[in-house]
C-alpha cells in the first residue's frame, strides 16, 4: 500500500520544492513517512500533503481505504479554514493527529534555519494542540 501511495505522492508533487528551499518536495512526505513502521500509518504520511498542495483530490486516493481517506481528509486543511480550526477538527483523527504531529516536528527542521520566528512559534501552538 505505501509503496502505491509514495508513486502517487511523487508524481502529483513532481516539479514542486521545499520553502526557500532547492529540495524536492517529495522529501518531505517521505522523511514523515520515515517516522513509522506501520503500514497505513506510512501511506497517510506520504499522502498528507497530496489533498491541499496538489490536483489531487480525495476521490483518486479512495483505493487505500476508508482509514487512510480519512485521515488525508483530516490532515487536508479546507481553502478558507483558519489554521488552529483545522487543528481542531484534524484532532478527531487520531490516525491524523499522529502523522502531524510528525508533519510538524519535520517542518520544525526546516524552520530554524529558514523560516520566521512566527512560524515555529505557530508550530510550537500546534504540537501543544495535539500532544
Amino acid at each position: 500500500m505505501y509503496l502505491e501511495a509514495l508513486k502517487i505522492a511523487y508524481k502529483a508533487h513532481h516539479g514542486q520544492l521545499r520553502r526557500d528551499s532547492c529540495v524536492p518536495y517529495i522529501v518531505h512526505p517521505i522523511r514523515v513517512a520515515g517516522h513509522f513502521n506501520d503500514d497505513t500509518k506510512k501511506t497517510i504520511a506520504i499522502l498528507h500533503d497530496v489533498i491541499e498542495d496538489t490536483d489531487l483530490t480525495l476521490d483518486d486516493i479512495t483505493q487505500f481505504g476508508s482509514k487512510v481517506y480519512k485521515a488525508v481528509d483530516a490532515m487536508s486543511q479546507r481553502k478558507d479554514e483558519k489554521h488552529f480550526d483545522y487543528i481542531k477538527r484534524l484532532r478527531k483523527n487520531e490516525l491524523a493527529v499522529q502523522i502531524k504531529i510528525a508533519d510538524v516536528v519535520d517542518n520544525l527542521s526546516d524552520t530554524i534555519s529558514i523560516q520566521p520566528k512566527s512560524m515555529t512559534e505557530r508550530y510550537d501552538k500546534t504540537l501543544k494542540m495535539l500532544i
